[in-house]
């Protein structure tokens, strides 16, 4: 019986000991984790340990950085006031909290941390990554409300205002006729300004959720055609959650209203769902799917309304981080149903865009994009006796040039070829424009 019982106490201590973690935690494999973007490994990799090796400030450290990483921010802020009350002077650990404190939209708390560290005289390198916390904190009040918005003036020429096509007329098979387009809608070139603002606030809810609403008003007038003076509005509201350190959802309620010569002619109404996911600190990918009824108020364009359904997938990926060059692309298919009578029909939509930017200077960007854009028609056209087709291409090419905290001015040029079956509908035109614009958040 003793030996029996001897034995069962053996078989209990080797069991204890293999349930035990080992004794010395691979705290460089968990920094290298975090870096690769996958700090919900490092925290289970570390985890196990906090109770043999809480109290050691590198332990505890690597610990609340996976911790913060991986959305655990109010566990982090435990083990780096753990740290902090053993070593006030640890500023790394502070520089942490201070982000913790951002994430949870404590941003009182996260700026007297801030406030601590630029007291201390710290290393050049801590000095700038506080400054940046420091400034990312303008906006944002003590009640987790963030504010963001700007304000832009454009000048700038368009080579085709009116998007016609290049002939005063075209001969209608269907009718056996030759159509002559209003003069009014001839092509013909103009200069614009334009004037565009707009202004977003975000409300936290709680460590993982908030609401949003914001609005942008752009106002385009043009020295000549002033029967093309447009105005937009754009109503937004929405949700959005963090469902972990990667992944994050966006609902999204819209409104637009556009307005053609000071009159309202077009509303649309939609929503949107998207989600999206970070990998890593460089590359971003994102799905989303979006539906829009768009009503033409006018009676002689009543016809051209319809409901859009859309589904589309985007990403980025920060090539170069010491150039910032950056790459981004995204692809979209969609139905365009027609719902009063639309001469051609129901439309399918595919697009592809495809971007660059790169930092050409201390203050300097550079950046360039293309996108293409089919639309297939489903009815056969009775005038010109066949089933459009339409090739949408857009180029840009431009330069931001950042002067001053905030300030922007921003030169660029766009070309527009829309090659299309049914003539009167094919057109291209180029856009030379110079902005200046004021942001903040």
């Amino acid at each position: 019986m003793r030996r029996t019982a001897v034995v069962l106490l053996l078989f209990a201590l080797v069991g204890a000991a293999a349930a035990q973690p080992g004794t010395k935690p691979d705290l460089a494999q968990a920094a290298a984790l975090v870096r690769a973007g996958k700090a919900e490994e490092a925290w289970r990799l570390l985890a196990p340990h906090e109770a043999r090796h809480a109290g050691r400030p590198e332990f505890d450290y690597q610990l609340a950085v996976a911790a913060l990483e991986s959305g655990r921010a109010n566990r982090a802020t435990f083990i780096l006031e753990r740290i902090l009350a053993a070593e006030p002077g640890h500023l790394a650990a502070r520089l942490e909290l201070a982000r913790s404190y951002i994430a949870l939209h404590d941003y009182e708390r996260a700026r007297r941390e801030l406030d601590l560290i630029s007291q201390a005289d710290p290393p050049a390198e801590t000095r700038a990554l506080a400054e940046r916390l420091s400034k990312s904190l303008r906006g944002k009040d003590a009640t987790g409300v963030e504010l963001a918005g700007y304000l832009e003036l454009t000048a700038g020429r368009d080579t085709n205002v009116t998007a016609a096509m290049a002939q005063a007329s075209v001969f209608l098979p269907g009718l056996g006729a030759e159509f002559t387009p209003d003069p009014r809608f001839a092509r013909q070139g103009d200069g614009f300004g334009a004037v565009a603002a707009g202004l977003q606030v975000t409300r936290a809810l709680d460590e993982h959720h908030a609401v949003f609403g914001g609005v942008d008003f752009r106002q385009r007038a043009h020295d000549d055609v002033d029967a093309l003076d447009a105005r937009t509005t754009d109503v937004r509201a929405g949700l959005q959650s963090r469902l972990d350190a990667h992944d994050r959802v966006r609902l999204t309620l819209q409104y637009r209203e556009d307005e053609l010569d000071y009159a309202s002619y077009r509303r649309s109404r939609g929503a949107a769902l998207e989600w999206s996911r970070l990998y890593g600190e460089r590359a971003r990918l994102a799905i989303g799917a979006q539906g829009q009824r768009i009503r033409y108020l006018e009676p002689e364009l009543a016809a051209s309304s319809s409901d859009l359904v859309a589904l589309a997938a985007s990403g980025s990926w920060l090539v170069d981080e010491a150039w910032g060059k950056l790459l981004l692309a995204s692809a979209y298919v969609g139905r365009d149903n027609a719902t009063s009578g639309r001469v051609d029909g129901d439309r399918y939509i595919a697009g592809l865009s495809f971007g660059l930017q790169r930092r050409l200077g201390a203050r300097l960007e550079g950046y360039a994009s293309a996108s293409l854009l089919h639309s297939g028609y489903q009815d056969r056209n009775p005038d010109f006796t066949v089933t459009r087709r339409d090739w949408q291409t857009d180029l840009a090419l431009g330069l931001v040039w950042q002067l001053a905290e905030g300030w922007s001015l921003r030169p660029q040029l766009v070309y527009t070829r829309n090659r299309s079956n049914t003539q009167i509908n094919d057109y291209q035109r180029t856009e030379a424009s110079l902005t200046v614009r004021f942001a903040w958040d």
